[in-house]
């Protein structure tokens, strides 16, 4: 094929991903303008990181959460867009999945035809994927790093199939991809080392040394590299001790103290018991992975089967790797599942299944997607019932004032009413039991009336010197597909 023929196929390839990508984001995430707002208390923490650093204030200097600094500067970003919505976490997430989808066609062609077929298939195989519950209302960590996952998983797939090692773009790629990994939140390298460790053992089997310490010094730089320009931000922040005691030290000690930590000889099977868990939750994760590994066998591909439970297990592994679990950690296996179109594709192909009936299957496939998501059931809603612009309504009467979220993470009081945080500790953690600093801190800022404004949830509080003065509640559906309500409350200091 011609130079202008690949960039037509391409053009057209990743036009389609695209359109894909804008129909499963603006359906499936609670960033998309189909909805009032992103009610999951993470994305409104990494927001509100990301909306300081534009103000000035350095992550865990001046603003204190748990994840990876390169989650807020992508936050960062979307607040470039908007810093009242999360318009621009949604145009981030429509890059995200058009790359995904890309790369789950590019995928599945290394072992079938790209047929007609295969697009139609494609397009439910997505929104299934973005209606599991651990994907739940958009924009998590685990979303975030999925591009970087996927192209690695395809060119791991690719040289295997090849017979060969990666070449040195690709070598640094995967290692930018760690890199990013890294920065973003340390627990999901796991499935970048299990990739490494296939590399390692392809190249020792086949005695090619000379290549191997190439590719492994490529791969040192380009972490290096790539991590050069967190380091420095913080290096010119005189903020490398907040990042060193924040995102590592605390986090691999508190979080200890929080739940206890898992023996080293119970590491393997604690994890596959979690993981069980977790994808009987997560179905359609769980049936993709299950098909994938069913179409390796059948194919006779058994280097592609062994790297495929390796990434498997490394991914598990390291993102259970303590008893604090989330339930959105198990999305990190999303790429894994891109095996499974082609085996679909290959099942179709075998009976010669016309194109109607894919289109037929298809539609039912995405309206099953619409109804299994925990996020549509707020699509369209009226902004006017939610707490946090019933409360914005009240404290833009009070332009220049102050705020804290008090006992619960940031749920997005901070975004709506356009009050920046002027406490470091500016919501609830998760080590807010084992953690002193921030517990006291939020306590003192309360007692000595340093805000103005308070915001509770589920509770109510006698606050020395402030006055309840507005309440409400918001219902939703829970993690466990319960439709429950939420009480906030919002208390000014007297005499404001």
């Amino acid at each position: 094929m011609s130079d202008t023929g690949s960039r037509k196929v391409f053009l057209r390839r990743i036009l389609f991903s695209f359109l894909v990508a804008v129909a499963v984001i603006l359906v499936f995430s609670c960033s998309s303008p189909f909805y009032p707002f992103n009610y999951w208390e993470d994305p409104n923490c990494f927001f509100t990181m990301g909306a300081g650093i534009l103000r000035g204030q350095v992550p865990y200097r001046d603003l204190y959460e748990q994840k990876g600094p390169l989650l807020y500067f992508i936050h960062a970003l979307a607040a470039l867009v908007s810093q009242k919505t999360f318009i621009g976490v949604f145009f981030i997430q429509i890059i995200i999945c058009t790359v995904t989808h890309y790369y789950s066609i590019k995928i599945a062609g290394l072992y079938v035809e790209v047929t007609k077929r295969l697009y139609v298939l494609s397009v439910p195989a997505m929104m299934l994927l973005y209606s599991v519950r651990s994907y739940f209302y958009g924009d998590s960590a685990e979303e975030m790093i999925l591009p970087f996952y996927v192209i690695s998983f395809y060119i791991l797939l690719k040289t295997l199939k090849d017979k060969t090692l990666p070449g040195k773009k690709e070598t640094a790629f995967i290692a930018i991809s760690t890199a990013a990994a890294f920065w973003i939140k340390y627990t999901l390298c796991g499935f970048f080392l299990g990739m490494v460790l296939i590399f390692l053992v392809f190249s020792i089997r086949n005695k090619q040394f000379k290549k191997l310490l190439s590719l492994i010094l490529i791969f040192i730089a380009a972490f290096i590299v790539a991590s050069l320009p967190v380091l420095v931000y913080f290096a010119c922040n005189n903020a490398l001790g907040d990042l060193y005691t924040a995102y590592f030290y605390n986090n691999i000690f508190l979080y200890r103290n929080v739940s206890d930590s898992i023996p080293l000889s119970g590491v393997i099977p604690y994890t596959l018991v979690i993981t069980y868990l977790k994808l009987s939750d997560n179905l359609y994760i769980a049936v993709t992975l299950l098909i994938s590994i069913i179409f390796f066998i059948v194919r006779k591909r058994f280097a592609e089967l062994i790297s495929y439970l390796t990434l498997f297990l490394f991914t598990t592994v390291f993102i259970f790797q303590g008893s604090f679990i989330g339930f959105y950690y198990i999305f990190a296996l999303a790429a894994l599942t891109m095996p499974a179109l082609a085996a679909v594709e290959a099942f179709f192909s075998r009976f010669k299944a016309k194109l109607f009936i894919a289109v037929s299957l298809a539609a039912g496939l995405a309206i099953l997607a619409f109804f299994s998501s925990f996020a549509t059931v707020n699509i369209f809603r009226s902004k006017d019932e939610m707490p946090q612009y019933i409360f914005a309504e009240y404290t833009k009467n009070y332009p220049g004032a102050t705020m804290l979220n008090y006992g619960f993470l940031d749920q997005g009081f901070y975004m709506v009413s356009g009050i920046a945080p002027t406490e470091k500790y500016f919501c609830g953690l998760n080590i807010d039991s084992v953690f002193d600093e921030a517990r006291i801190s939020k306590e003192e800022a309360v007692s000595q009336q340093r805000v103005d404004f308070i915001v509770t949830k589920n509770h109510t509080y006698g606050f020395e010197g402030y006055e309840l003065v507005k309440a409400c509640e918001y219902t939703t559906k829970d993690l466990n597909s319960v439709v429950g309500t939420d009480a906030f409350y919002l208390y000014k200091r007297a005499g404001l």
